[in-house]
């Protein structure tokens, strides 16, 4: 009866130690105020747009892109009508779709590549900002992947107190 608890404490270690091996730099901009996480063993960040309105990752072998930025609603859309144009294009209907007050999320298939796209809206006394996250990966590289997308979608926040 030990030796299964002793091999499952194994692996839970081993898991562990690999999860650990992952290491996150924080990406902070300046101009939008806003942050996110991203793995530096990973993606490598390009070259920063001259109007410093975000950044875009890239894995060493090009087949992972993550790409974050901050607009203006210059077009005075809804965060509703924002989140019906992000459904678009996929092979098929997304396979998650999330739409609340100030955010959404869709993820789904497009050119056998995995989609997730989490956008956050925040109105200021000018014409309000969305934020967007956008993270493309092979759908066969899922395993490796899907926790590594969560962790960045979760750090992707606003700089709270921040006036633009």
């Amino acid at each position: 009866m030990k030796r299964p608890l002793i091999i499952f404490a194994v692996i839970l270690a081993l898991a562990g130690f690999a999860l650990a091996q992952q290491k996150y730099e924080k990406f902070t901009n300046d101009r939008f105020f806003f942050v996110v996480d991203y793995p530096t063993d990973l993606f490598k960040m390009q070259p920063l747009p001259d109007n410093d309105d975000g950044a875009t990752f890239l894995s060493s072998d090009g087949s992972v892109e993550m790409r974050v930025w901050g607009q203006y609603n210059a077009e005075n859309q809804t965060l509703r009508e924002r989140y019906l144009m992000s459904l678009k294009g996929f092979d098929t209907k997304p396979t998650y779709m999330v739409l609340g007050p100030t955010s959404f999320v869709v993820s789904g298939i497009k050119d056998d590549k995995i989609e997730y796209v989490k956008t956050l809206y925040k109105r200021t006394d000018k014409l309000g900002v969305y934020y967007t996250l956008t993270i493309t990966y092979p759908a066969s590289a899922r395993k490796k992947y899907d926790s590594i997308v969560t962790h960045i979608a979760n750090s992707f926040r606003t700089i709270p107190g921040a006036d633009i």
